[in-house]
């Protein structure tokens, strides 16, 4: 193994124990803090050696796995050690009912408490009823491609209406729903204003719940920000195509302008803040059409707010949340506008997959775009 892999292993292990007393400090667990080590050629993705109070994550899965995977494993472990350190249950089978609660202690995802095997890969399942309202989606976002202004706009309408009664009758009838995160890499060592602008949206108009977070990139060793948003995974599918759509639209809506106006680089931040700006402007009569045609006083951005799934969800992997408000940036007035009314005419379509979005995982939607 060379020198810059040994630092890079030892950036990893550092790296664990912090994770570690984080998460046993969001979880208000204590846990004594073990030894790490990265192992080379184990098939296991992680284990728990409680004689030698040793934990022990394969190599193969830092490397091979985003950051977030890494976390749901070493909390898998972690909770293995707390049946046998906290609970004093460890003669209990693996994965039993002490191990199950120790995992509700320490916000394990369910797709990662069984015994190891195939590591779970987040949305990548269609469930029931969702997969033909996400199909129903899908085609009128194909339609709002149409050169036909009026027809464009009608069809992202109704895609917008079909979301809305799909959420509201889900929870009218308390169906039951499987909640998810999805984690939205900028790439930054920040979040850009325009890129919290479009959580905002999100959030406010898309049934997710959003959080602004940091998250480690092994390959790198860098600490970088990330939106996680959460919700019922029919929504994360959504919502992770609108986002991937705005980022590219926006690229593409100031070459256009910055080529018709001669407009400087200064003025980007402006337009495209003008831009989404706008477009909340026209969701947010959308969404009181919508109240007034179907009858419900319910605006979309209280829908996440009154989903008891999702709130329980949200509480289990978020123990502890602060918000944190940020100054506005200096606009550039006229750009501004000119972007606030190319944002009111933007219509969401399908055109926008895999290969736009930097290989982030959209979702289930639209993944060929």
């Amino acid at each position: 193994m060379s020198e810059q892999e040994n630092r890079l292993l030892e950036v990893w292990r550092r790296q664990l124990a912090q994770e570690y007393r984080h998460l046993c400090w969001r979880y208000r667990v204590r846990l004594r803090l073990p030894l790490f080590e990265i192992r080379e050629g184990q098939n296991r993705a992680g284990s728990w050696s409680p004689g030698q109070d040793t934990l022990s994550l394969a190599s193969w899965l830092i490397r091979d796995h985003s950051w977030d995977v890494v976390l749901e494993v070493l909390k898998h472990e972690m909770s293995h050690q707390y049946v046998q350190q906290i609970l004093g249950r460890g003669d209990e089978l693996p994965h039993g009912p002490a191990f199950q609660e120790a995992c509700d202690r320490l916000g394990v995802e369910p797709e990662f408490r069984a015994a190891q095997g195939a590591i779970p890969r987040l949305l990548n399942r269609k469930e029931g009823k969702s997969e033909g309202m996400l199909a129903r989606v899908e085609k009128l976002f194909a339609l709002a491609q149409s050169a036909n202004e009026h027809e464009a706009a009608l069809a992202m309408q109704k895609a917008n209406a079909l979301l809305r009664r799909y959420n509201l009758e889900r929870l009218d009838r308390h169906s039951p729903s499987a909640y998810d995160y999805l984690i939205i890499r900028p790439g930054g060592k920040r979040i850009a204003a325009h890129q919290r602008v479009m959580a905002a949206l999100l959030k406010d108009f898309f049934y997710v719940n959003v959080v602004i977070a940091r998250q480690f990139e092994a390959r790198s060793g860098e600490t970088l920000r990330v939106i996680e948003l959460t919700g019922a995974r029919e929504n994360l599918a959504v919502a992770g195509h609108i986002y991937y759509f705005l980022s590219h639209r926006l690229d593409y809506l100031w070459q256009e302008y910055r080529k018709s106006t001669g407009a400087l680089g200064r003025e980007k931040n402006s337009y495209w803040l003008g831009v989404l700006n706008g477009f909340r402007a026209k969701l947010t009569l959308q969404d009181k059409e919508a109240m007034r045609t179907s009858g419900s006083n319910t605006a979309s951005s209280l829908i996440c707010a009154s989903d008891p799934g999702l709130i329980r969800y949200y509480r289990a992997r978020y123990p502890r949340l602060r918000t944190v408000q940020h100054a506005g940036p200096l606009l550039h007035a006229d750009t501004y506008q000119a972007g606030q009314q190319e944002g009111k005419q933007l219509i969401i379509h399908k055109g926008v997959g895999a290969a736009a979005n930097g290989g982030n995982k959209t979702g289930l939607l639209l993944a060929n775009g």
